[in-house]
């Protein structure tokens, strides 16, 4: 898969969960299905974070 195609894949499913989380959000608490939308979020910005570096060294 091209780098530029990969990065927007990740850029539309990092956008996809953190509009997922901020429906799921209701209170202070931290269930289940809240944390592990935490860590997909953190997971996806890393990884994005990983292809823009990428893109920004291949130039």
């Amino acid at each position: 898969m091209d780098t530029k195609k990969r990065t927007l894949v990740i850029a539309i499913l990092l956008i996809i969960s953190i509009g997922n989380y901020s429906r799921i959000i209701d209170n202070g608490t931290i269930r289940t299905v809240e944390f592990l939308s935490i860590f997909v979020i953190g997971a996806l910005t890393a990884l994005l974070i990983r292809e823009i570096a990428t893109i920004l060294k291949g130039k």
